[in-house]
């Protein structure tokens, strides 16, 4: 399994590489979401962001998987085909993190109503929790996309993944909040970059977890038996 410092080298080549991928890949998602999230009032925008954030984050992660692959074909027919292929997936996935982003907010809001350190525990906890859960869930996209294991399957995977590689994963993931701060803090214009340098970021990093994996052979996922005595 190659180091934190080796996966960020490597998604350096490929966004120096492939930029107009990026950029394109990008774009079709800002253009989806961005007019839903700043010009719907907040409960519309929290429910499209659900409905919608989930399959476009699939689209674009297939898309990704095929500029590295370098196969050939329309990068936004791609996208819009996968977008459509893993809509309920998509869907299903963005609700099981509202649920734990509800969670925390209701936590801390419940801390700004009561002022308690009791209630300020509890959001701390609820916090931690919800930071794990996510944590345990940054390779399933991948899984699905690049290896079409189903959704519970591939989150079962993703979990398996943060327990045998802890460090790398947290390290990893860290480098990605830089990203998305480094990118939020550039010029008007660079910030849009995210959707597209994350989704390469991500791919590398499931495949550098996974590259001494017992769990996969010959680029496919196998299923183990237990030993018969």
């Amino acid at each position: 399994m190659f180091s934190v410092t080796a996966l960020l080298r490597i998604t350096a080549k490929d966004l120096y590489q492939s930029i107009v991928s990026v950029v394109a890949i990008s774009l079709f998602v800002s253009l989806i979401m961005l007019p839903g999230i700043l010009f719907l009032p907040w409960q519309l925008a929290i429910i499209f962001a659900l409905f919608a954030g989930g399959p476009v984050w699939f689209g674009a992660s297939r898309a990704v998987e095929t500029m590295l692959q370098e196969e050939k074909g329309s990068m936004l027919l791609t996208f819009l085909k996968a977008t459509k292929t893993h809509c309920i997936q998509g869907i299903a996935f963005a609700c099981f993190f509202g649920i734990f982003v509800s969670i925390v907010a209701s936590s801390w809001w419940l801390w700004v109503v009561e002022d308690t350190w009791f209630a300020f525990a509890i959001a701390c906890f609820q916090t931690y929790f919800a930071g794990m859960v996510a944590l345990s869930q940054l390779y399933t996209v991948p899984l699905v996309i690049k290896y079409g294991l189903k959704l519970p399957k591939a989150m079962l995977v993703s979990m398996k993944l943060l327990l045998a590689n802890p460090l790398y994963t947290i390290a990893a993931f860290l480098q990605l909040i830089l990203f998305t701060v480094l990118l939020s803090m550039t010029i008007v214009g660079h910030a849009f970059l995210l959707p597209g340098v994350a989704a390469v970021f991500v791919s590398r990093m499931t495949s550098g977890a996974i590259s001494r994996s017992e769990l996969v052979e010959n680029g496919v996922f196998v299923q183990r038996q237990p030993n018969s005595h």
